[in-house]
């Protein structure tokens, strides 16, 4: 039978083997950067502040280090501007056809945005993430959609 100090000294070692493995394997700020830049058709910027062109739209990525967030976002129209029907479908979207990105509202703007923490991203999360933004933008007003799924029901 294992004595209890066996037993947790095991638990520790697995615990820290864990946290080991997973900083090994965290995003961090420089190489999600080099991830966009190399599916960007144009970048400026870095650090912190990348601004970048993706499928034909202008987006741009802050990122936050001590805090680990990130966000990818484009702007896609005034919010006083908009319809109370756009309002609504934008509301719906983000439930049934918005997936990871979404529509957000700042500063007057709409934007189409896609916010996470920073450490577990991957690079197919990234790449997933910077398709969705521009095809949430580039349907706006039609189909509401990032494109990869949409989830049936409501209006």
């Amino acid at each position: 039978m294992k004595s209890i100090s066996s037993v947790l000294l095991t638990g520790i070692f697995y615990v820290l083997s864990i946290g080991v493995a997973g900083a090994v394997d965290a995003m961090d700020q420089k190489a999600m950067e080099a991830i966009i830049i190399n599916k960007a058709e144009s970048h400026k910027g870095g650090g912190g502040f990348l601004e970048f062109d993706y499928r034909g739209v202008s987006m741009m990525v802050v990122s936050d280090i001590t805090h680990d967030r990130m966000r990818i976002v484009t702007p896609v129209a005034k919010y006083d501007e908009l319809s109370q029907s756009q309002i609504d479908k934008i509301m719906q979207a983000n439930f049934h056809s918005a997936l990871d990105a979404r529509y957000a509202v700042s500063s007057g703007v709409l934007f189409s945005a896609y916010i996470h923490p920073l450490s577990p991203l991957t690079r197919e999360m990234i790449e997933s993430a910077m398709a969705q933004v521009a095809n949430l933008a580039r349907s706006f007003g039609t189909e509401y959609s990032s494109g990869a799924l949409t989830f049936r029901g409501g209006q």
